[in-house]
């Protein structure tokens, strides 16, 4: 049976992107050269482009295909660069049509698991509050004062990224007491715990808290993993850092997540 020739997915793509590099440029008056072709993986390539109206500029675009799609422009004439840039900022326009690039980052963003989207919010979430604190005509906003602020931006933001959010579940109880977490992502199995620093909440209570915290999520049926957020806009925390270290980690069967932000 003879081996079918098949044309190397690279070789198919690396060819779409030099021609629509070459496309671009000469569509806006500038004149190409395909200087090199990687003809043994098909991942690289380098464009010359020149343009003599008014002024003369060219440069190089290398082209680099692993995954995702690269482009470096390298200015030959300094006199006067004009243009260069924006055709740059055109190839690069254009490359966003590609229905396999698209499909691509598409595909990474659907990949990212719900324990790192958590995550990421968590990391982001000081710059959010910090924005809603600078709305157009000082028109009134959400200023975070205490815990309960925290879970209200916390959980309309958390509504962007998963469907079941249920908020205030009970906990089973612990040592006579039973407590009720922030929230739960029920499909996910995650729990979030929200907590904020102030003057009487630092260190060592934050730390005590959590702790006891842990033990109650501990035998939470429908928990595989404990994020506990603390939110320390006024750096109320002298030693974050020890206390992430202190408390992060696996607990019996329960993976503890422990977030500070801002942390600095």
């Amino acid at each position: 049976m003879k081996n079918k020739d098949k044309t190397p997915e690279n070789k198919v793509r690396l060819k779409e992107v030099v021609d629509i590099v070459k496309q671009t440029a000469e569509a806006k008056g500038w004149e190409t050269d395909i200087l090199n072709i990687d003809e043994k993986t098909w991942k690289y390539a380098s464009i010359h482009v020149r343009r003599y109206t008014g002024s003369h500029v060219e440069g190089n675009f290398d082209i680099s295909i692993d995954g995702g799609v690269k482009i470096e422009r390298q200015l030959i004439s300094t006199f006067n660069p004009h243009g260069f840039a924006d055709l740059h900022d055109a190839v690069m326009t254009e490359l966003k049509k590609l229905q396999w690039l698209s499909s691509s980052k598409k595909k990474k963003e659907q990949e990212l698991s719900p324990i790192s989207k958590v995550n990421s919010i968590l990391k982001r979430f000081h710059r959010v509050a910090r924005q809603l604190q600078q709305r157009y005509d000082d028109r009134e906003s959400l200023v975070i004062k205490d815990e309960y602020d925290v879970q209200d931006l916390l959980h309309g933001i958390l509504c962007l990224f998963f469907d079941d959010i249920r908020p205030e579940e009970h906990t089973p109880s612990y040592a006579g007491a039973s407590s009720r977490l922030d929230f739960l992502l029920k499909n996910e199995k995650i729990i979030i715990e929200t907590k904020m620093t102030n003057r009487n909440l630092k260190d060592n209570k934050i730390g005590e808290q959590l702790i006891i915290d842990i033990k109650r999520y501990q035998s939470h049926p429908e928990c595989n993993t404990l994020v506990c957020f603390v939110y320390d806009p006024s750096g109320f925390l002298k030693n974050p850092t020890g206390l992430i270290n202190d408390i992060s980690g696996k607990h019996d069967k329960l993976d503890i997540i422990l977030i500070i932000e801002p942390n600095n």
